[in-house]
């Protein structure tokens, strides 16, 4: 049997997984951005808009699973933090059969949808066949990985998380060589990317299983373990994660289906490039945050309320940094970049960047605030609100698509406002009280530390556009470097407390 450890917070493991996390979820933009240039400028704008509008579709699957697999993680590592081992079999047996139900109504209902696909939506004509296609195999592999997830909390248990982004890093290697050697050796169609996503996906869902259930042997199935009031339980827990995850889908995902109704295929396209750079830094930060969700849940079972402040302070400075080191210069930038890469037709996809970057000022203060959630037991205060406010910007949204012609920019707009009113009005306020510290606590320890390195940098990545316009690849990745190390002399000059400082002495003088 795996040796059981106390669940804590390491600076060092903490720092090992965000640096994973951000080449892992590099490969992976990288990866994104060569196929969809690659794609572009080979196939029409309609036969492109297809896997915009069938991956939007499936964000909405996980509303299919997320009353079972919310809570899970959540439970077996305080389980484990208690010492209570005997609890995690009961536990994955209580929420496993259900679980399978509900994937065969899925798999069910998901198939008949694809196959008529284009009674709901528009799809240009002679891509149907493909739409179906595409979808079909996404309903199947979503369904194979929903049903992994309960044993996956092994890593998270371990905190095994730079195995994880490793795994992670291994099925986009395995993607993109499926992906090179179709689009080569067959030629140019978008559903080879569906096709090289979901193989990848399959393998890298198997290997974990097995690995998980090695680290943590007690995530098995036992014959007379499922306990009704334990499903109960999980589920009532992950009613509210669902509600989360739906306005999650308001919040970004609902735009393409809209856009597919009230715009063009451009403007499909224009939002889904913005989108995706979002998606993606916001998924990278949620990478190296996550090694910090067995800690913080253990910290609440152990009531230490004073680490728990400081850890989610901290994120919230660690994650600003982060995220603003590539939004800023991605709003100064992005006509540039958009020109370069897709041309002028895509030119609003300009606009759409800038929206969504400048929403991380708001957001990344409370990365760490959804997990504090889950952790603290507060789901249903911060999910409803979430919810609610994410409500009212799918219909400021539908009354932009309706009543302006700004198509994906109008789009954007409306999430931008949305959230921005919802960080200030209310989830900095609810952070804040989780934690029980004030709005000097939060201006002091993460805005003016997380804020000045982008600050400082911005003034020089202005200066060298208004002197000129990056008008090659190579100027404007010079730009970003001249910037990038003004803000990382900023960072480590003026914005690291005396901890990190002491840990950055140590670093240097190791090396």
């Amino acid at each position: 049997m795996a040796e059981h450890k106390n669940i804590v917070v390491s600076k060092k493991l903490v720092a090992i997984n965000s640096a994973s996390s951000v080449l892992a979820k590099a490969l992976n933009v990288t990866v994104l951005l060569w196929m969809y240039q690659y794609l572009l400028h080979r196939i029409t704008a309609e036969e492109f808009a297809i896997l915009p509008i069938v991956t939007s579709l499936m964000v909405f699957a996980p509303l299919f699973f997320s009353f079972f697999t919310g809570g899970i993680s959540r439970y077996v590592v305080e389980a484990y933090a208690k010492g209570d081992f005997a609890r995690i079999p009961v536990l994955i047996s209580s929420i496993f059969p259900p679980l399978v139900v509900v994937g065969a109504i899925f798999l069910l209902g998901g198939a008949a949808f694809a196959l008529n696909i284009e009674k709901f939506l528009n799809i240009a004509p002679g891509m149907v066949s493909s739409a179906q296609s595409m979808l079909l195999l996404l309903v199947a592999s979503f369904t194979l990985q929903m049903l992994a997830l309960p044993f996956l909390s092994g890593f998270h248990v371990r905190q095994r998380f730079i195995e994880l982004n490793l795994f992670g890093i291994a099925r986009d290697l395995i993607r993109m060589g499926l992906l090179l050697f179709f689009l080569l050796y067959f030629g140019p169609q978008v559903i080879w990317v569906v096709i090289a996503t979901v193989i990848s996906d399959t393998i890298y869902s198997i290997v974990l299983v097995i690995r998980a259930r090695f680290l943590v042997p007690e995530l098995r199935l036992q014959r007379g373990k499922f306990r009704w009031s334990q499903a109960k339980e999980l589920t009532s827990f992950g009613l509210w994660t669902t509600i989360g995850r739906l306005g999650g889908i308001m919040y970004t995902n609902a735009a393409t289906i809209l856009l597919n109704i009230y715009g063009t295929a451009v403007d499909v396209t224009c939002y889904h490039i913005g989108a995706t750079f979002y998606r993606q830094i916001d998924s990278t930060v949620g990478l190296a945050a996550q090694t910090l969700q067995p800690a913080l849940t253990a910290m609440y079972a152990l009531d230490d309320k004073r680490r728990l402040a400081e850890t989610v302070l901290r994120g919230g400075r660690y994650a600003s940094w982060i995220t603003l080191l590539v939004a800023t210069p991605l709003v100064i930038y992005s006509d540039s970049f958009v020109h370069l890469y897709l041309g002028e037709e895509y030119s609003q996809a300009s606009m759409v960047i800038i929206l969504f970057m400048i929403i991380y000022p708001f957001t990344s203060p409370m990365a760490l605030l959804p997990l504090t959630a889950i952790a603290t037991k507060q789901v249903k205060a911060f999910f409803s609100a979430a919810f609610i406010f994410q409500f009212f910007g799918l219909i400021l949204m539908i009354s932009f698509l309706s009543f302006t012609e700004l198509g994906a920019v109008g789009a954007t707009l409306s999430l931008t406002i949305i959230t921005i009113l919802a960080q200030i009005l209310f989830f900095w306020i609810l952070c804040l009280k989780i934690i029980e510290r004030s709005f000097a606590d939060l201006f002091r320890r993460v805005l003016v530390p997380g804020y000045s390195p982008a600050i400082a940098a911005s003034i020089v990545w202005i200066a060298l556009d208004l002197n000129k316009q990056p008008e090659s690849w190579h100027m404007l990745i010079a730009y970003s470097v001249y910037g990038a190390l003004v803000y990382v002399a900023v960072l480590f000059g003026f914005c690291l407390n005396k901890g990190e400082r002491a840990d950055l002495k140590k670093i240097l003088v190791r090396s």
